[in-house]
């Protein structure tokens, strides 16, 4: 029942593009399409997956200045629920091969989203520069997720590129944190269970540079698993 349940939510995502699409074909780019589009996308999915969303200090979501948004990335589950978080002025940053995905690629581009190819460390540190450049020009906040890639219960190291981004435009850090799904809810029910978001207090970076990059990221994880853990358990 499950397998099927998860192949509808992502039939239903890609049709949801299809349909939001002209909105987007008609401003593209615009700094705000990725957050109209995420509004309607998270609500038909909490509604589909049967689910509460509790959001502690959703004010930092939209902050007045830009900055990078960092997030625990757990699993195939965190497409359906980060789009609730994503706020006016907000875009995220995904892999390249998001673009090939039916109707939703598409749509991730055309909604002004940052696209890199990770594999290409020339390519992304230049994709980086222009991210930065892009922040600065639209007054943009960025959404990462620093482990690169879902941890399926288990934390990864974050990699750098966030916080390099925010050191280069001198930006805040945001620490976003989920809790852990396979501890608040239960995707065998059809009303699952809640999703509980924690913004964590901004860290700034002014006066930092490249070489304390490492250092931010070590400290922004400790931060985030911790406190994934705790709203976990509340």
């Amino acid at each position: 029942m499950y397998l099927i349940r998860i192949s509808l939510a992502f039939v239903c995502l890609a049709l949801i593009a299809l349909a939001l699409t002209p909105l987007a074909i008609f401003r593209p780019m615009h700094r705000n399409n990725m957050a109209d589009i995420s509004q309607v996308c998270g609500r038909f999915m909490l509604w589909y997956w049967g689910a509460d969303l509790k959001i502690e200090n959703p004010e930092r979501l939209a902050p007045e200045k830009p900055c990078v948004m960092i997030a625990n990335h757990q699993d195939t589950h965190d497409i359906f629920f980060a789009v609730n978080i994503i706020k006016h002025g907000t875009v995220t940053m995904g892999k390249w091969e998001m673009l090939y995905v039916p109707f939703i690629g598409l749509l991730f581009f055309l909604a002004g989203n940052i696209v890199i190819k990770r594999s290409n460390k020339e390519k992304a540190q230049k994709a980086l520069s222009i991210a930065g450049k892009k922040m600065k020009q639209d007054q943009l906040s960025v959404l990462i997720f620093p482990e690169g890639t879902r941890n399926w219960g288990k934390p990864l190291p974050f990699k750098l590129g966030a916080f390099k981004l925010a050191i280069e435009a001198q930006v805040p850090i945001q620490p976003v944190c989920f809790s852990l799904r396979h501890i608040t809810m239960d995707f065998k029910k059809w009303c699952s269970g809640t999703v509980r978001v924690k913004c964590l207090a901004p860290i700034e970076t002014t006066g930092l540079s490249e070489k304390d990059a490492a250092q931010l990221a070590s400290r922004c994880q400790a931060l985030i698993e911790q406190e994934c853990k705790n709203i976990s358990t509340d």
